[in-house]
């Protein structure tokens, strides 16, 4: 080696910077991976899809695109209806992001058409996704597979911790 102070210091140097970095590596178990995104729904009865892109689409849009933290904004037009969604940065909570799309389609509302329904705005919760689904079948008659269903599986399910909620679907 012809420089082996250097070499020694360099790695060394590299090393502790290594060490500091990883001492202050923040680290979740559960990760936010999911944008928050807002959805607003408006119903324009008897509209073209044209109207409804020039008449409800256009000027929401142009209200909500100044959204802090606004990341993608999308709209589809079809017959007597309009749906904007938007999707925004990771580090944006879900309900500030509501409250503030809620916001600008208040002051919005006076651009539209005087017929429109009012605008629905909904969140998208990642969170309230169900993380199991479970399919039960059996040879007997339906009452009694709902019956074990019901008060067998669902019974001990909502008694383990951590489970939030249980829903029977069919039967």
């Amino acid at each position: 080696m012809r420089r082996p102070v250097f070499a020694v210091m360099l790695i060394s140097f590299l090393l502790v910077l290594g060490i500091f970095s990883f001492r202050d590596l923040g680290v979740d178990l559960f990760p936010k991976t999911d944008p928050a995104t807002v959805t607003v729904n408006v119903q324009l009865p008897g509209a073209t899809a044209e109207e409804i892109s020039t008449q409800v689409i256009l000027p929401l849009e142009e209200a909500v695109s100044s959204v802090s933290g606004l990341d993608e904004l999308t709209s589809e037009a079809s017959e007597g209806n309009a749906q904007i969604t938007c999707k925004f940065v990771l580090e944006r909570d879900t309900e500030g992001a509501a409250q503030d799309v809620r916001e600008k389609v208040a002051a919005a509302i006076k651009l539209l058409p005087p017929n429109i329904y009012p605008p629905t705005i909904t969140k998208d919760d990642p969170d309230s996704d169900p993380v199991l689904s479970l399919l039960i079948s059996g040879g007997g008659n339906l009452r009694e597979t709902t019956e074990i269903a019901d008060k067998q599986i669902k019974q001990k399910l909502e008694n383990t911790k951590g489970v939030g909620q249980i829903t029977i679907l069919g039967g």
